[in-house]
């Protein structure tokens, strides 16, 4: 028995995932003294990061309500291009938020 560990850095795999939540990895070896091939695939979930709502104020119903949205990037690349909408009860037209 022998354990290898690899690797895989996001510089590889981040611009082949594309909208996808997973990855597929595929290991596949040769026993020498039979010619026999095995391999093994694994599907790797991939977490999305989490979006956190804080209220600023008390909610008053008839007043605004301020509200803090917090979303950590944890790619090494720069997002761009990236929109928030709220949505609740009472928003008849959901108001994108440029980021």
């Amino acid at each position: 028995d022998e354990t290898v560990a690899m690797t895989v850095a996001y510089s590889e795999y981040g611009p082949h995932v594309g909208d996808q939540d997973a990855l597929k990895l595929t290991v596949a070896g040769v026993v020498e003294e039979t010619g026999q091939v095995v391999a093994k695939e694994l599907r790797v979930q991939l977490h999305t990061p989490e979006l956190t709502l804080t209220l600023l104020a008390p909610a008053v119903v008839g007043q605004e309500t301020p509200v803090q949205v917090v979303f950590q990037n944890p790619l090494p690349d720069t997002l761009s291009g990236a929109t928030l909408r709220m949505e609740g009860a009472g928003i008849s037209c959901p108001k994108p938020f440029q980021m």
